[in-house]
């Protein structure tokens, strides 16, 4: 018999993923480990033929567990679940509900928390809050940081995270402004420049990525980022570093 893992991983490089396959040759030794990027994710597999099928999940489950001891808190999956569903369980686990705040994602990431049944229990609602004017109208931005720092910053990041959160009395605030392009970019801020921020009763902070890509590629890339970042927070994981 054979039989198959998946696990999903996030924010690793593929350079990064050669090194694991290179530390895991020969454990065991008819293990075969295969890599297939999934844009934004990347996926390994590891297949094992046995005669017996608690010898195979045996097997499996040693090279799983040697995965994690590499790259444990960059694998959100070990199977079929997708970044929006694992980050409802957690939520759901945790008691705690959420409301976002995007500008160059357009409502993507509201889209994906909403594809999961149940998330009424933990999503309280979004803002698509593309235009300046929308920042200050309806999350209470102040003008002043906008006009000194730009729509794209920490300091408007955080100010989105934290209205969203105050308006929609969400455990947490998460919040999005970038530049997908083509256009729009400077020197300073190029295409694909993204801030994220995050606030909660205790504590607002934000980072600034660039990500590389057409303008669909940059929004998604943005909106899986900002998953990660509810996934790694609920897990005591440290947040994936900016630029």
């Amino acid at each position: 018999m054979v039989r198959q893992r998946l696990i999903k991983l996030y924010g690793l490089s593929e350079p990064r993923i050669a090194e694991i396959f290179v530390k895991l040759q020969g454990k065991p030794a008819d293990a075969v480990l295969g890599f297939y990027p999934h844009f934004p994710e990347n996926h390994i597999t590891i297949s094992l033929q046995g005669e017996d099928e608690p010898t195979v999940t045996a097997e499996l489950d040693q090279v799983q567990a040697e995965i994690f001891s590499l790259v444990g808190d960059y694998i959100f999956s070990t199977g079929n679940q997708e970044m929006e569903e694992v980050v409802g369980r957690l939520l759901t686990e945790r008691g705690k509900t959420i409301s976002v705040a995007e500008s160059c994602t357009g409502g993507l990431i509201g889209h994906r928390l909403t594809n999961v049944p149940g998330s009424s229990d933990y999503f309280c609602g979004g803002v698509v809050s593309y235009s300046n004017q929308s920042k200050v109208d309806i999350l209470e931005v102040s003008g002043e940081t906008i006009k000194k720092y730009g729509a794209v910053s920490d300091e408007t990041a955080q100010e989105m995270a934290r209205g969203i959160r105050e308006r929609m009395k969400s455990d947490l605030g998460l919040a999005v402004t970038g530049i997908a392009g083509p256009d729009g970019g400077s020197k300073d801020k190029p295409v694909g420049t993204v801030y994220i921020g995050m606030s909660s009763a205790e504590e607002v902070f934000s980072r600034r990525y660039r990500f590389w890509g057409r303008r669909k590629q940059i929004k998604l890339n943005t909106s899986m980022m900002a998953l990660d970042w509810v996934r790694r927070y609920l897990n005591g994981d440290p947040i994936l570093s900016g630029i």
